[in-house]
């Protein structure tokens, strides 16, 4: 099968103006739920600026649906079937200083070198250089400190607009579908990057409306512009009040908050100084690292 027919183009791919300057932002849920935050951060900034859908890949080449099966909903006396999906949006707004394209969806099962060249050979045929992995993991790191969030990049104009230090990857094993694709795009000469933010693994909350709001911005750093996510705030304001009244009423979660505040600069230093955002499951913090008395909490915010 060509790669064009995997993907299947809109009436607003029609209608696009010519691309100035594009990027494209892409995340994908991960089988074990890893980058939902990401994939939400990405989904509420397209949908706040109108993204339009131009294009989506077709499902059936790339998923077991044994494993991420279809979901059904009732319309108009009708049942309608979702399938998993794959979808680019575009944004193409006077606000924005360049165009952005969204990629967001659930990580394939299946034929990941087809599914990378499909995406690839659209970026080429529109000219899109540029290509920024988003990544959301857990990690024990306290909600009452700003949200870590690293830079890889070999790319130092990407660093200067995202106001963030880059670190250049030269990690080597096992990667994800977006290690793929950034290998990729890479290689053929393209600029690429990952973003990385770590979400406070005791809370409970996915999407963390605190990630989200901190990756938005990253995001309107990029286009030069300013979203309104008025309603995550007022999540993530909820959700610093419970926390916060938790922690006044349990000895045991105060002692664990402050461990790990005391431990946050050094969780700066080490997060900020490995280059493995290409990371697998195995990098990820086990249930182990998380604090006991941590955990009580959770139990108690079910």
């Amino acid at each position: 099968m060509e790669n064009e027919s995997l993907l299947n183009f809109t009436d607003a791919f029609q209608r696009m103006r010519s691309l100035r300057d594009p990027i494209m932002l892409a995340s994908f849920v991960r089988r074990n739920g890893f980058n939902t935050t990401a994939v939400t951060s990405l989904n509420r900034f397209a949908k706040f600026h109108d993204a339009e859908v131009i294009a989506t890949m077709n499902p059936e080449d790339f998923y077991d649906f044994s494993v991420t099966p279809p979901v059904v909903s009732s319309k108009d006396g009708k049942r309608l079937i979702e399938w998993p999906k794959n979808e680019i949006l575009l944004i193409q707004s006077d606000n924005f200083t360049r165009d952005v394209l969204v990629m967001t969806g659930v990580e394939p099962h299946l034929k990941w070198p087809t599914f990378s060249n499909a995406l690839h050979n659209f970026l080429e045929q529109q000219s899109i250089r540029d290509l920024l992995v988003v990544r959301t993991w857990p990690g024990a790191v306290p909600h009452t400190r700003p949200v870590l969030i690293r830079l890889t990049t070999k790319y130092k104009e990407l660093a200067h607009i995202l106001d963030l230090p880059d670190i250049d990857n030269d990690y080597n094993g096992p990667v994800d579908i977006g290690g793929v694709l950034s290998s990729v795009q890479m290689n053929a000469g393209g600029h690429t990057g990952g973003i990385t933010a770590v979400v406070p693994n005791y809370l409970g909350v996915v999407p963390n409306p605190l990630v989200v709001l901190a990756l938005v911005e990253i995001f309107d750093r990029i286009a030069d512009t300013k979203t309104n996510l008025s309603d995550f705030e007022s999540a993530a304001n909820d959700l610093k009040l419970r926390a916060d009244q938790e922690m006044s009423n349990s000895e045991e979660f105060h002692r664990a908050l402050e461990e790990m505040e005391a431990s946050y600069e050094e969780v700066i230093n080490n997060f900020t100084g490995r280059n493995d955002t290409d990371s697998t499951d195995d990098d990820l913090p086990s249930s182990d690292d998380i604090l006991r008395d941590v955990e009580k909490f959770l139990r108690s915010n079910d």
